[in-house]
């Protein structure tokens, strides 16, 4: 084996690093969703197996290839994965809240900006035909950017949940304590 190609080796060992990474950020979302992140690192180790196997430099340089593909790959389904989950869970959180716009915008000042963030991935992940049928590197770089914006979004919407809960519920219960037992009366919407 070549000196280069020990120094591609060591590089593709950082990026298959940098996609394991990415591949457990999206499972933290949740468990389900990074099968195909998962299969490109299996291809990966694939990929690593058959160069070991190669005696051709002309050969390994292949196969070194094609697993920094399958590492890319991994990292660019990640993006697009956690992208459409979010769209989901923002989707979600607005349909819960939508009769307490109050509360949300209290809690979330800049609630419809994050709403024009989520439209804007929206939007472009809907256009990937039209946009990118020839360039899919093209659609996986302009992913992360979206990615990253929407999570900052989806953080923040995770967060705020149960603050609007409490002041979407605190109206109608009052908290009293009587004999040492904690317990809650509904107030008379009437």
């Amino acid at each position: 084996m070549q000196a280069e190609q020990r120094l591609a080796i060591k590089a593709l060992v950082t990026l298959f690093d940098k996609a394991e990474d990415k591949v457990k950020e999206i499972e933290q979302l949740d468990r389900e969703i990074s099968i195909p992140s998962i299969n490109e690192l299996r291809y990966v180790g694939y990929h690593l197996a058959r160069l070991f196997c190669e005696e051709q430099p002309e050969k390994i340089d292949e196969q070194i290839k094609k697993a920094q593909q399958h590492c890319q790959r991994a990292i660019y389904d990640a993006h697009e994965i956690g992208i459409i989950y979010m769209l989901e869970q923002i989707k979600a959180f607005k349909e819960r809240y939508i009769d307490f716009p109050d509360f949300v915008i209290e809690v979330i000042p800049d609630y419809t900006d994050s709403l024009r963030l989520a439209q804007s991935a929206a939007t472009f992940i809907s256009r990937i035909k039209e946009n990118h049928r020839d360039d899919r590197g093209a659609y996986y770089a302009e992913c992360e950017p979206h990615y990253l914006s929407l999570r900052k979004v989806f953080d923040t919407l995770s967060v705020a949940s149960p603050l609007i809960e409490k002041k979407e519920v605190a109206p109608f219960v009052k908290i009293s304590k009587k004999h040492g037992v904690l317990f809650y009366k509904l107030y008379s919407l009437f």
